[in-house]
């Protein structure tokens, strides 16, 4: 754990939230930072969104607060000029600390409009759009990768060379998802291109993929060397895998997540939710966030179902505490004695 310097802007520590599409919403950005997160990201945009559509999804996705900081906002581009328009517009309206340009994205309907992980065919538009976010941006740029379009040796090598084309016009970090575009989210994660990128880029470099864990998260910091790790999928139903992952590195151990902090959590998640959306909305999105916080659990199935069949915020609330409240009853064990069953 070390503090990492993006351009002017210098991170308290080397664990970062990345943006994920219908999920960093600022709530769970914010539970992430009090676990331990030096930067959180909000979900992808266009610049055309930033522009043009100036409507209540783009709002949201830009909503933060004083406590939401540094931010980092991440473009999808495709065009320079707006995506130079689009940042200079968030620059002056103080959204974010730094923009971040994706360049990993594998859904089909983004490729589909060249854009994401599409930029990795076309090397030279996709460093034009660095050095026109750079130009435009007085905010610290950085870029989001993957190892190729595909997993061969050509692409992988265009990849790098692109990102390190990116770092010489001025992007001041890079975080590589360690597989390919059309690999997806398939497969092992390949760490060992990690450590590659970081010992060639002149930047710093965070690693990605795999991350689901704290001895996953301190496995490829120290098998890789990079600067960080931007952790994904594995702070979903987990935003305490940040502060878990600071004490196994300070400390040697971590404390296992208590039921109690698990449904504060996830009231806590359910309430910013519900203050930003509204509870209608909120309850929706609680649908597709609750399966993430029963991973895991010998009750997941039970946990699911008491989420998904809650239909206003009261009832909500009240089959949590019902669900946690039997859960955390004694259970029988050989010889009459009495436990709580733990939470992972």
């Amino acid at each position: 754990m070390r503090p990492v310097g993006l351009g002017p802007t210098r991170l308290s520590a080397n664990l970062v939230l990345a943006p994920m599409h219908r999920h960093t919403h600022r709530i769970f950005r914010l539970l992430s930072r009090r676990a331990g997160a030096a930067l959180a990201h909000t979900e992808m945009l266009t610049p055309e969104e930033v522009l043009y559509q100036a409507d209540r999804k783009t709002a949201n996705v830009l909503a933060s607060s004083p406590e939401d900081r540094p931010l980092g906002v991440q473009l999808l581009p495709r065009e320079p000029d707006l995506l130079a328009e689009a940042i200079a517009r968030l620059a002056a309206t103080g959204t974010a600390d730094l923009v971040d340009l994706n360049f990993a994205c594998p859904s089909r309907r983004v490729l589909a409009t060249d854009r994401g992980g599409a930029m990795l065919r076309r090397p030279d538009p996709a460093v034009r759009l660095v050095e026109a976010a750079v130009r435009a941006s007085p905010l610290p740029v950085t870029a989001k990768f993957r190892l190729g379009w595909t997993d061969c040796d050509e692409d992988r090598d265009l990849a790098l060379d692109i990102a390190s084309r990116a770092a010489e016009a001025g992007a001041v970090a890079v975080t590589l998802h360690a597989r390919s575009v059309m690999q997806g989210y398939r497969g092992k994660a390949d760490w060992p291109a990690i450590a590659r990128w970081a010992a060639r880029l002149p930047v710093p470099v965070f690693g990605s993929g795999d991350l689901r864990s704290p001895e996953a998260v301190l496995a490829m910091l120290r098998e890789t060397r990079c600067a960080g790790a931007s952790l994904a999928r594995g702070a979903l139903g987990a935003p305490w895998i940040f502060r878990q992952t600071m004490d196994l590195a300070t400390r040697g151990t971590y404390d296992p997540v208590t039921i109690d902090k698990r449904r504060e959590t996830l009231l806590a998640h359910f309430a910013g939710l519900a203050e930003q959306f509204g509870e209608r909305a909120a309850l929706a999105l609680m649908r597709q966030e609750g399966r993430y916080y029963a991973r895991g659990l010998k009750g997941a199935r039970a946990l699911r179902g008491t989420i998904q069949g809650a239909r206003d915020a009261d009832a909500f609330r009240n089959l949590v505490a019902r669900y946690v409240a039997e859960e955390a009853a004694p259970c029988e064990r050989k010889g009459g004695s009495r436990c709580a069953r733990p939470w992972p």
